[in-house]
This record gives C-alpha cells, structure tokens and sequence, in this order.
C-alpha cells in the first residue's frame, strides 16, 4: 500500500510540473528518480528524436560514461538498430533480454558491454498522434526481461515524458506565435489593432497613434466609428459585422486625426477566431491618402489637357465608348474647330495664344449644359459629347448658339481678338459600337464646313439614314408651326353607344404646312415627343380646344365636353396643374365639361406621383380617361386606386372584335371589371355596324369612330347632328 501511495505521489509530482511549464529536463529527472526507486540496478535513458535526418541522440543517462554517450548520437532508426532504435522505427516496445547475442546489437555491442549493459527495455515515446518524440529505456547489467509491473512503470514513465515534452513543444510554438504575431503588431509601418465584439479598441499598435494622433491609452475603449467621417460609418459598421460573422473584409473609408486632418484608409478586417467561435477582430489601416492623390493625378494627366483642365482625345474617346451602349444611338459628336487661330497664335505669340484658349474653353463651358461633355482635342480642336435623347434631338439648336458665341470678340490683354468656328457634327446609331469612327465622321463633317467658306457647320451624312436631313428641317418647321397658326383643330364626336346621340368629343391636331399640306400626325407627333415640342403642342390644343367649346356648345340644349390628350412628357412636368387651371380661366369652361386623356403607360411609371396629380386634376372637377387601356395589362392591377371616370378600349381589340374570340374576351373582361368600379368605357376604332352591334351587346356605353364620323375642323363638325346618322366607313 505504501509503495502505491509513494507511486501515485511521484506521478502527482510529475504532473504538477508539468503543468507548471518546468524545464523537460527537470521533469526527466524527476522521472528517473521514479523509475530508478523501482529499479535500483538500472540505468535509465532518455533519447530524443530529429525527424530531420530520422535519428535519436542520449540527453540523459546517469552513469554512463561520456564514451557511451558518443556512441550514441545521431544514431539512424532502423529494424535492426540496437534495442532504441528498433522502438523507434517499430513504434512497439522493444525488449533485448541479452545484449551480448541480440544481432541487432552488432554495431554497439562492445560499447555496451564495456559499460556492463546486459539487457535493455525500450519504449517509444509518442504524441497522441503518433509523432514519435524519442525512447524511453532501462539498461541492467544481468540478462532478463521486466516482470508485468515493471514494464507498467516504464510505460507509465513514457507516457509522462511523452505529455511533457508535448507541453513543452505546444508552449514553444505558441511563445513563437505569439513573438510573431507582437513583431508583426509592433513593428508593422501601418496601424494595426484589435477590436472587441463591440467595436472597441483593446489594442493599437504604434502605426494606429501615428494616424491617430493619440497615444494608445487614448485610443483603447473607444469605438472605431470615433474617428472615421459619417457618411462612412455605415459602410465601415457593416465590413466590421461581416468579420464579426467570420468573413473578412476589404473596404476604403475616410478617417480625420486629433487635428481633424482627414485622409483615406485602406482597411482589412480579420475574424480572430478561438475554437471555432469569433471572440473579437483584427484590424490593418494603410494611409493611402498619397498614394491616391498620385493615381488621381496621374490619371488626370493622362486624360485631361493641363493648359485647359478640360479632358483630352484619350478621356474623350474613353467617356465616348462608355456611352454609346448606354445611350442606345442617341449620341452625338460636335468638333469645333478655330477659324483664324494659327495667324493670332503666330503672329501675337503662344502666350496670348494660350490665354486666348483658356478664353474659348470657359466660354463654351458657359453655352454648354452641366451634362454635356467638353474636351480640348489638341491645338485649336475641341470636342463636345451629348448623349441625353433630347439634347441629342437639340444639337443642331446648339451649334447655331456655339457659332454666335464664339463669334464675340474675346479680349486678351491689350488685344481684341476676333475668331470664328466650323462646327462639323456627327450622329450616333444604335448600331455604333466605335467611338473613333464617330469622331472621324465628325472630322469629315468640320473638313467641310471648312470648304463651305467657316464660321458653319456641317452634319456628316454618309451612310447614315437618308431622313436625318428631313427631321431637321421638319423640326425647324414645326417650331414655326406653332408660332405661325399653322395648326388646326379637329374633333371626332364620340356618342352613346345604344341611341347613336353625340355626347362628347375628341380634339385632335393637325398641321397644316404652307408647302407640305396636311402632315400627317404620324410624322410629327413622335417627333415633337423626342424633341420636347410636344409640350407647346399640347398647351396649345389645351387652350384652343377650350376656347373652341364656347362656339361648338352655343345653341346645344345639352353642352358637349371635349377631350384632349396629353404626352407623358408634358403630365410629368412641373407646372402641368397651373396650366390645366390657367386654360380654363382664360375660356370660362366649366371645370366638367374638359377631360383629360393619359396612356395607360403613364400609370404603369411612377404610379404615385401619377395619382396625386390626378387626384388633383379630379378635386379641380376635370374628367380623366385612360387611353389606349388594355396594351399594358400590367395596370390592370392599378385600376381600382386610380382617380379616373373613363377608360378607353384600344382599338387593337375592337378591329376583329366580331371574328376574334381572344379579342372579345379581353375586351368582354375590361367593360365588366371597368363597370363594377362604377367606370364609363369608350370603344375606339369602330368602322362597321357589326362592331357597334357586337360593343352595344356587351353594354360598351361610348363609341367613337369612322362608323360615325371622322375627325372634322370645326367649321364642319358644327354641321354635324345631334344624333350622327351611321354610315359604313
């Protein structure tokens, strides 16, 4: 009992130094002594193994002499070496019970023998997981084997040596982490730190008080959002939650110092993670304010033209191939070019020359749009990029502004300077991918605007649509049109659709062209869309189809109201309602008796704000219809919150109506689902007694079209009969 107790006591001893980080060296000591209490005649060894050249080497063996001890370093592990080295290649406890004929002895043999070594026992001394540390072993001068508590000891004595040495090697590699991880934290040039799970500092090194400008007692407990500007406090708050999360981050923010000096952070947030569970983050911060300042003006440099600050061909041609995707064909290219400038560049010097430059390009900057695009190409070229559809529609507008302004005199010190421009212009397609092919055109354009005498333009055609031309005079025409009454009214009536009676009436534009004739609407209404004309057309029916009324009800025991369309463009714009009550004051109409027709398109594009407006519209006591209803069934589901009186069937659906079943059907379903939201619905488009026949069955209530009458001037529509006779077409 008392030799067990004296065993678990030496063991108990043993651990605690282990635990205690002790030297290895005193813990194999300690071991020696347990073993040798048991043991007294033996000699007990401890070799320890080099994986690098697989061999083991004696770091302890009392009683042995220093001879012994030679023979037995960087001794090769093998099958067949000796007893340690068998235990080491086997991993399996060796036992020699006589040295002098044991085979393996060979090599060693008279070694051991010299030192009266007889027998030998051997255990290798393994890690959990099989790495082989060294041999624990037991030298006896007499032949013989370890009885079953003896080989106990020794196994037990490995097992603590092997713990031990584990120990000392975990605490090794984790004082050379740790040096690391301090090198790296305290030498590193650029701000290291961590944070707890909070977003708090618990560590700055020298590079964080460096940016900082506060010592690290300053720094630590505060939160990182303390010294990065507002606006990047979200970006930087959802960068640390990812890393909290276990995914690191790469992100650029802008942080001030104690001297509110700001400067832009390059920052890498890490997960510190500690048995699979994130505990805190580390962070890098790289000042790279510097650097890019200097990528910024590099960059600049090589975009932009120094004497002007304004972009150079290389930036032109880039901003040039980044929109014409985008723009879908609606881009165009102006190139201006200075007529006379060599002669005042030579003559007067390049100092003037250059002021007189700079002079060109502020002045274009004033005539241009802020989203228009100017560059200086090189000498006295300049570019000019539009790309919004309907500054691309205004180009030629602008050249003719360009031309005027630069034919201003410019004064340049004592000198009043007089230049002109030639101005070529080139349009983009939706088919042009190549921003240089669209200059050259523009090139080719200024070339002849040159030989057409300067101070011009001219518009590069090529192969391009043979009706650009023609667009461009009929938008000057039109302009003209509306300044020259050169526009007219029509109405088409629209009437009950069971007892054929007028009750309302559709005001429609024409053009009526001192040389053309009658234009039709299909020519010059999409393009006065593109252009933006289509808002003076629309004011003008607006006004003039109020004024028509007073004329067309005189005399009528039932007033008609009228109706008019109105472009999306023109809904959308600020301003809309004023005009709608404006035109109504100026005529006297009754509020009841205008209406309002809007595509169902308009519904379907910012419905909110569409319905406000409407809203509005409706309080002021005008009607509103939805035309064209049934193309944009995406609508559909907006019908029932819209603040309307009428909807009107596109007659898309009426023209087979009688022959079609899908068409029937759609138009079936929108007069029921139109009537249970207390809604009147208009058929358009009837040209036959059948289609009426077949829309009074369906209990259309309003029809409109050829069947009844076509739209007529107003001389004629006074003409027509309360109750249209129906005529086929």
């Amino acid at each position: 009992m008392d030799r067990i107790l004296v065993e678990l006591a030496d063991q108990q001893k043993i651990q605690d130094m282990i635990a205690s980080h002790e030297p290895f060296m005193a813990i194999l000591a300690e071991v020696t002594k347990m073993v040798a209490r048991e043991m007294p005649s033996a000699i007990v060894t401890f070799m320890l193994y080099d994986p690098a050249d697989e061999t083991l080497s004696l770091v302890a063996g009392d009683g042995l002499s220093d001879a012994y001890r030679q023979a037995m370093q960087r001794v090769k592990i093998g099958p067949q070496v000796a007893t340690c080295g068998r235990a080491a290649s086997t991993q399996k406890v060796v036992i020699t019970r006589d040295i002098d004929d044991d085979p393996n002895w060979a090599d060693y043999r008279d070694t051991a023998l010299k030192e009266n070594l007889r027998a030998c026992w051997s255990i290798p001394v393994t890690m959990t997981n099989e790495t082989l540390l060294g041999t624990f072993s037991t030298y006896h001068p007499t032949p013989g084997i370890p009885t079953n508590e003896q080989l106990v000891m020794i196994m037990r004595a490995a097992g603590l040596l092997a713990f031990a040495l584990a120990r000392q090697q975990d605490q090794r590699a984790l004082r050379i982490q740790s040096q690391r991880y301090q090198s790296l934290f305290n030498y590193h040039p650029d701000a290291v730190f961590e944070l707890d799970l909070n977003g708090c500092f618990v560590a700055a090194n020298q590079g964080s008080e460096n940016i900082a400008g506060l010592a690290e007692e300053h720094i630590l407990g505060s939160h990182f959002r303390e010294y990065l500007k507002a606006e990047h406090h979200d970006a930087a708050q959802q960068a640390f939650e990812q890393a909290r999360k276990g995914i690191p981050q790469n992100y650029e923010v802008v942080a001030y110092n104690i001297s509110g000096e700001e400067y832009l952070i390059d920052v890498t947030s890490l997960p510190i993670i500690v048995d699979d569970e994130v505990v805190g983050v580390y962070g890098i911060a790289k000042d790279i304010t510097r650097q890019r300042e200097s990528e910024l003006k590099l960059h600049f440099q090589r975009t932009h033209d120094m004497l002007t600050g304004l972009s150079n061909r290389a930036g032109f041609e880039a901003r040039l191939t980044e929109d014409l995707p985008l723009a879908k064909g609606h881009v165009a290219v102006l190139l201006i070019n200075l007529d006379g400038f060599a002669s005042i560049n030579d003559g007067l010097g390049h100092s003037v020359g250059d002021e007189l430059l700079q002079a060109v390009a502020n002045r274009l900057v004033d005539g241009l749009n802020p989203g228009d695009f100017l560059a200086r190409f090189a000498g006295d070229e300049f570019g000019v990029l539009l790309t919004e559809r309907n500054r691309v529609e205004q180009a030629l507008p602008l050249v003719e502004g360009l031309l005027s302004l630069l034919a201003r005199p410019f004064v340049i010190d004592e000198h009043v300077l007089h230049v002109s421009a030639s101005i070529g212009v080139a349009l983009g397609r939706a088919a042009s991918k190549n921003a240089g092919e669209l200059i050259q055109h523009a090139h080719l354009a200024v070339r002849e605007a040159k030989a057409q005498g300067r101070n011009t333009w001219e518009w590069y055609v090529g192969d391009v649509d043979s009706t650009v031309r023609e667009h461009i005079e009929l938008r000057r025409e039109l302009l003209e049109a509306v300044e020259h009454d050169q526009l007219v009214l029509y109405y088409q009536p629209l009437v009950d659709a069971a007892t054929g009676k007028m009750t309302s009436l559709e005001a429609l534009v024409r053009w009526r062209h001192p040389e053309r004739g009658m234009v039709p609407p299909g020519d010059f209404i999409p393009l006065a869309e593109r252009t933006g004309q289509i808002i003076d057309l629309d004011r003008w029916v607006l006004w003039k189809a109020c004024q028509d009324l007073e004329s067309i009800n005189a005399g009528r025991e039932e007033p008609l109201s009228v109706a008019v369309n109105i472009s999306p463009v023109h809904f959308r714009r600020n301003g809309f309602f004023d005009e709608i009550k404006q035109a109504l004051d100026e005529s006297g109409l009754s509020p009841e008796k205008l209406e309002l027709e809007v595509t169902e398109g308009l519904m379907m594009a910012g419905s909110e704000k569409a319905i406000e407006l409407l809203q509005n519209i409706r309080n002021l006591g005008v009607r509103v219809a939805i035309d064209d209803f049934g193309t944009g069934f995406s609508s559909l589901s907006y019908l029932r919150q819209l603040p309307i009186n009428r909807v009107k069937i596109d007659r898309s659906f009426v023209r087979d109506i009688d022959t079609g079943r899908e068409n029937a059907a759609i138009v079936e379903g929108i007069i029921t689902m139109a009537h249970h939201l207390g809604l009147e619905v208009v058929a358009e488009g009837i040209e036959t007694s059948a289609q009426r026949n077949d829309l009074v069955q369906r209990r259309c209530d309003i029809l409109q079209g050829f069947y009844f009458s076509r739209p007529v001037p107003l001389n004629e529509l006074l003409k027509l009969p309360t109750e249209l006779p129906v005529t086929e077409g």
